[in-house]
């Protein structure tokens, strides 16, 4: 096979990417992509074009068995300043809202602009920094007016390749996010988002256009700041000789997968290589060794199990602290009978 260049993969933004993206053939993988072709092509060599595509189908199944250690990357979540400077000209009905007094710049795109609190939450999708326009992504609903406005940050993109943010942490809190709520756990407590600064919760959104991961946090943060993440990706597609499945994930495992379709490919009259027994025997093995894999990998990372405490604090409403940020109620206690 024609050794060629590994495959440059997008990098993500705001995420530490790990070594076999980079070409790196982790030395627990034991092959890259191309020496995992020739195996399943010495057991058909008829089988071609398709050798590559049993591999990625089988390098899949196994991406979905389970929360891989090889698959655990690291990230942060940057909160921006607010932009409040200036008044902001709505118009019903139109998409495009036009600054007075204001310095808007393209890194404004993919924030949230809010007049008030009783209009819908509009991402900011264009910026005209000569005009000093926006474009929203849906055209204005409210009633046209000139006023103040806030840009603040709702909603964030984990990158296009997250499966599963498993932890995050406010720093200046020192807590952990809670990070299973929904968007109707956050519009039953605060369909208005009124409540601001120091985030701690975070709830999925729909996907973001381009189909990344999106979540909303909670309360929206007005002031500067970084969260750290960790997370669960999905791995592009080998492509290149040189590709290398994620580190720990076994290269002979799968392997026996792509064997295993090869030896019943166009059934035993166009296949000469016909042989559904082993082809049945190989898929078996698969399995057995997939379960072994799984063993060896809650070695590296416990996911089946939780010790006492281990979720735990996360940041409560309720306190000092809270009381101070929010106007309440002297019997106040952050609980759902207020």
């Amino acid at each position: 096979m024609p050794v060629v260049p590994p495959n440059q993969s997008v990098a993500f933004p705001q995420q530490v990417a790990p070594s076999f993206l980079s070409g790196n053939t982790p030395y627990v993988v034991q092959q890259n992509f191309g020496g995992m072709i020739g195996r399943v092509l010495a057991e058909n060599p008829n089988a071609g074009a398709m050798a590559p595509l049993w591999i990625n189908d089988a390098a899949r199944v196994i991406y979905d068995r389970r929360t891989w250690f090889g698959l655990y990357i690291k990230g942060q979540v940057v909160c921006p300043q607010s932009v409040t400077t200036g008044q902001a000209t709505v118009v019903t009905g139109s998409p495009t809202v036009t600054g007075t007094g204001t310095s808007w710049t393209s890194d404004l795109i993919g924030r949230q602009f809010r007049v008030g609190y009783n209009n819908p939450i509009y991402t900011i999708i264009g910026v005209d920094p000569v005009g000093q326009t926006l474009t929203l992504e849906l055209p204005w609903g409210g009633t046209s007016s000139t006023s103040g406005y806030f840009i603040i940050q709702y909603y964030f993109n984990f990158g296009a390749n997250i499966k599963y943010v498993k932890l995050m942490v406010n720093m200046q809190l020192g807590y952990k996010f809670r990070l299973h709520w929904t968007q109707d756990t956050l519009d039953s407590i605060d369909p208005w988002r009124q409540n601001q600064n120091f985030p701690w919760a975070a709830a999925p959104m729909p996907l973001a256009p381009d189909g990344s991961y999106l979540m909303e946090l909670y309360p929206a943060s007005w002031i500067q700041q970084a969260f750290p993440f960790m997370a669960y990706i999905q791995p592009p597609n080998l492509v290149n000789d040189g590709d290398s499945l994620p580190a720990y994930i076994r290269s002979d495992v799968v392997i026996k997968r792509a064997i295993a379709d090869a030896l019943v490919w166009r059934g035993p009259k166009n296949n000469s290589y016909y042989d559904f027994n082993r082809s049945q025997e190989l898929k078996a093995d698969f399995e057995r060794e997939l379960n072994q894999m799984a063993m060896a990998d809650e070695n590296l990372y416990r996911i089946n199990m939780t010790l006492l405490g281990e979720d735990f604090p996360y940041y409560n409403p309720g306190g000092s602290l809270w009381d101070v940020q929010h106007s309440v109620m002297a019997s106040h206690d952050g609980g759902w009978d207020d």
